[in-house]
């Protein structure tokens, strides 16, 4: 077995990008079960990888450029502290956007007699993916908690609170579940699919990209299921237990993933909903007809200014922003009036 250093230190690279051989996979493993040191070498590994990462992303960002260029085009702006303040702070939470997360690194490998369970959790305005004991890539959206076993046995089943988007790896042998707090399940075999269920919201809603997807919930005449054909999205009411139409298209529901906002003549509260998730965000609308407006556009950047700016261009609606993120939650609070 190799012990070298540096062959090690290219495997754990390789893991990290999601690029490990069937025989480099096993080799590694080994490697970590072998000590508690190695544990910790190989979390030290990932941890400054992505430290070298966070801060080589943030100095290929010229700040002061960008700043020129949206006050050339916008006539009334904020102070330049702040905008760069917001600018910064959002990139940050750009490259949050993790190919894998460092506790999963033991654990995947782990095979003790007992399937322990593994908790991931994101914090607001971060973005995340992890791999799954099946090699499932799942996209986490901010404020979600997902749990899974570090094996998988007779059947692939997570529990999800928050939004995730699952590319699930086939395997006809054995279905993947993921359930929700409302105890609505999404049932599948191999697909690429979005849930949205945080148990703070009154839906729960899944959109289905590629496969088919069997969603299964409670009704108040019994359980019922449902199943999805690609581009197709269920809301499913928890409070009435039932089904009701869902106004958003697949591309609006899922771009979060790809650092995008995708807008198809989407409301207000949808869009704010969208935003409060991505840059944590706490809206105060000055008046609720301003829920009635509605918006078309794509936003690559995901800068935060820019999709206001967009809205103020638009639809005349007027912002300010109350608190800048400076405090010590991170959020960031805006005022919409018109």
């Amino acid at each position: 077995m190799h012990k070298n250093d540096e062959y090690i230190e290219t495997l754990l690279l390789n893991f990290i990008n999601n690029n490990l051989s069937a025989e480099e996979e096993e080799i590694l493993r080994n490697w970590l079960l072998e000590s508690e040191s190695n544990r910790e070498k190989a979390r030290s590994f990932c941890e400054f990888y992505h430290q070298i990462d966070a801060y080589t992303t943030l100095e290929s960002t010229d700040t002061d450029w960008a700043f020129e260029k949206m006050t050339s085009e916008i006539s009334e702006f904020r102070p330049a502290r702040r905008l760069n303040y917001l600018h910064i702070l959002q990139r940050a939470a750009a490259i949050l956007f993790l190919p894998l997360l460092l506790v999963q690194l033991y654990q995947w490998y782990s095979r003790s007699e007992s399937v322990a369970w593994v908790t991931m959790r994101t914090n607001p305005g971060m973005v995340a993916s992890i791999r799954l004991p099946d090699s499932t890539t799942v996209w986490l959206n901010a404020n979600t908690v997902i749990s899974y076993p570090q094996r998988f046995t007779k059947e692939r089943l997570v529990k999800l609170d928050g939004e995730a988007f699952f590319d699930v790896t086939k395997n006809p042998k054995k279905k993947f579940s993921v359930q929700t707090a409302a105890n609505a399940v999404v049932e599948v075999l191999g697909t690429r699919f979005n849930v949205d269920a945080y148990h703070t919201d009154s839906t729960v809603r899944t959109t289905l990209e590629e496969g088919r997807v069997q969603f299964n919930y409670q009704s108040d005449t019994g359980p019922k299921s449902l199943l999805l054909e690609p581009s197709q999205t269920v809301v499913y009411n928890k409070k009435n237990r039932s089904i009701v139409p869902n106004e958003l298209n697949e591309k609006t529901l899922t771009s979060w993933k790809d650092n995008r906002i995708v807008l198809n003549n989407t409301s207000l509260t949808e869009l704010l909903t969208i935003i409060s998730k991505r840059f944590n965000v706490k809206f105060n609308l000055k008046s609720q007809k301003l829920n009635d407006e509605r918006l078309t556009g794509v936003f690559d950047s995901q800068q935060l200014i820019t999709v206001l700016e967009h809205i103020k261009i638009s639809s005349q609606i007027q912002y300010n922003i109350v608190n800048d993120g400076s405090k010590t939650d991170g959020s960031i609070t805006v005022e919409l009036y018109k």
